[in-house]
């Protein structure tokens, strides 16, 4: 979802402690700043403050115009000598927070907001800018202590219900992030930041087609409003829309949080590859978003090489191994020099490239081959009899929304008493605190502390039965490799899922088993699995 904090304050009319020789010189700086005449209004500003360098509206409304310019160590300096000046200046604590968290300095910037407001408890702009803050850091119970201070004081200030949904939303409450979207749309109908969270909320209950319509409205209000084409790729893509979807998918671009390899590497002056015949040339293809994205896409690459293209991979280094066997490419970690290369593309663009539609995913598996040392290796460690089930629990917690995706070990734990089994957990990662509160039964194969990296972990799995996990990397890792493979699903689910199947046209192998309402309760789906696995015949 998405969160505005309010804009810095505005110019406003001359104080009373301008009455000094700066006086008219700061007076004409202002005119000057309000008719948006901003070079000129900082030469007349730095020209007040050499006449009186203590006049604290002077450096606040520099600081102002570097701000609103993203001059932003400039105007870090200029509010300070405002604060300086005048230690209760509440505006420059404020605007000065703002900046800190613009810097991504979000603890200094916690600091001043809560200063601001110390001086001036009243502000709504404050509360509100402080909760989106609280929100961003994780810390959801202020956020909404925030943003309820900021509506308690300006009933009518849009911004705090607008930003109040996405706290709302992360704490799991959709229905009253709607309210909230909906209250913000009755002041500012139109508003796209409040369309785009009422789309966001409405996806999270599955009420897909009122969700494509806030998202629409939002881009015909906004028609370079990034977050909402890609949100809305992801709802297309969820129902098998492929066409419209992966276009939309496309918006990334536009978002900071895709430009992985450009933020390590610099922008790429070759061109983008888009389908056009490539043979003889030299095509970098790099991995983007997460490990499991990474690895459902890996399927392309053979199809790449068969258009007679010279194929470098950029992958994250973990799954670097993974990939090592691919004929007639070169792979490379992602974060290390990249060799020359004649054109580019990312690997979430080949479903568009090579035109992916539900019945065409190409699906042939494994294209995924561990190493038969290690594979051997596992399986002499591991041993046993019966049936060998591997177990994973939980993701990566830094991806948005992980607490809803994984189910985590208290809630997979009932699977443990199925008779029969030989539980082996593949957790690795924050996942293993768990084990703090909920310590495995003695009877389980822990190798989470063994395994090195995926292609480990895709050595052991190729020892097992069957793997039980939630929608994480090992997920699209036990797919790739062919193996029986269960997995726990949440209510609104990763578009790759599509909606009221038990399978996955994306992996033979693969199982779903659906939440049946949002929220943190996965006793239905493991329940069904507990069921499942009692059916499974004996092994010696």
């Amino acid at each position: 979802m998405n969160q505005k904090s309010a804009n810095p304050v505005s110019p406003e009319p001359e104080s009373e402690a301008a009455q000094a020789l700066d006086a008219q010189v700061y007076r004409e700086a202002l005119k000057l700043h309000y008719a948006n005449e901003f070079e000129k209004a900082e030469l007349l500003y730095r020209a007040a403050l050499v006449l009186n360098p203590s006049n604290a509206d002077a450096n606040y409304h520099l600081g102002l115009l570097f701000h609103v310019r993203q001059r932003l160590e400039e105007a870090v300096v200029a509010y300070r000598d405002a604060i300086f000046a005048r230690i209760d200046y509440a505006e420059a604590y404020a605007n000065l927070g703002a900046v800190m968290k613009d810097l991504g300095k979000n603890q200094e910037a916690e600091i001043f907001y809560r200063q601001g407001i110390a001086y001036s408890p009243f502000s709504a702009s404050t509360h509100n800018n402080l909760g989106v803050l609280c929100n961003e850091m994780k810390k959801t119970d202020e956020a909404r202590t925030e943003f309820r201070r900021a509506i308690a004081i300006s009933p009518e200030y849009e911004w705090s219900y607008v930003n109040m949904a996405p706290a709302l939303l992360d704490s799991g409450d959709a229905q009253a992030s709607i309210d909230s979207c909906r209250r913000a749309l009755k002041m500012q109908p139109d508003l796209p930041i409040a369309l785009f969270n009422l789309g966001a909320s409405l996806k999270a209950l599955n009420h897909l087609d009122e969700a494509i319509d806030c998202f629409r409205s939002a881009i015909r209000q906004q028609p370079d409003f990034g977050e909402a084409h890609f949100a809305l790729a992801q709802i297309l893509l969820m129902r098998g829309d492929y066409e419209e979807g992966w276009r939309e998918y496309d918006w990334r671009w536009k978002l900071p949080d895709y430009r992985w390899l450009s933020n390590i590497h610099g922008e790429f002056t070759q061109p983008r590859w888009r389908g056009e015949p490539i043979a003889g040339k030299t095509l970098l293809i790099y991995g983007e978003q997460g490990l499991g994205d990474v690895i459902q896409h890996a399927r392309y690459i053979p199809q790449v090489v068969a258009t007679g293209a010279k194929v470098i991979l950029a992958v994250h280094p973990p799954v670097v191994p993974l990939f090592a066997k691919l004929e007639g490419v070169s792979v490379v970690p992602m974060d290390s020099p990249l060799p020359p290369f004649d054109l580019h593309c990312p690997l979430l663009g080949m479903p568009e490239i090579f035109g992916t539609r539900i019945d065409t995913v190409p699906a042939t598996v494994p294209y995924v081959t561990p190493d038969p040392a290690k594979v051997k290796k596992w399986k002499e460690r591991i041993g046993g009899k019966g049936i060998k089930v591997g177990i994973i629990w939980a993701g990566n917690p830094t991806q948005r929304g992980d607490r809803w995706r994984s189910p985590r070990l208290a809630a997979m734990a009932p699977l443990f008493d199925v008779p029969g089994v030989t539980f082996v957990a593949l957790q690795m990662g924050a996942g293993r605190d768990d084990l703090v509160q909920h310590p495995l039964p003695p009877a389980v194969i822990d190798l989470g502390e063994e395994i090195a990296d995926f292609a480990d972990t895709a050595a052991i799995m190729m020892g097992l039965d069957l793997v039980i996990t939630s929608c994480t990397a090992p997920l699209h890792l036990a797919g790739a490799l062919g193996i029986p493979t269960w997995a726990v699903i949440p209510y609104s689910p990763h578009f790759l899922w599509l909606l009221g199947r038990s399978d996955s046209p994306w992996y033979p192998s693969l199982k779903l088993y659906r939440q049946d309402r949002p929220g943190a309760d996965w006793s239905v789906p493991v329940a069904a699995i507990a069921a499942d696995l009692t059916r499974l015949p004996a092994k010696d």
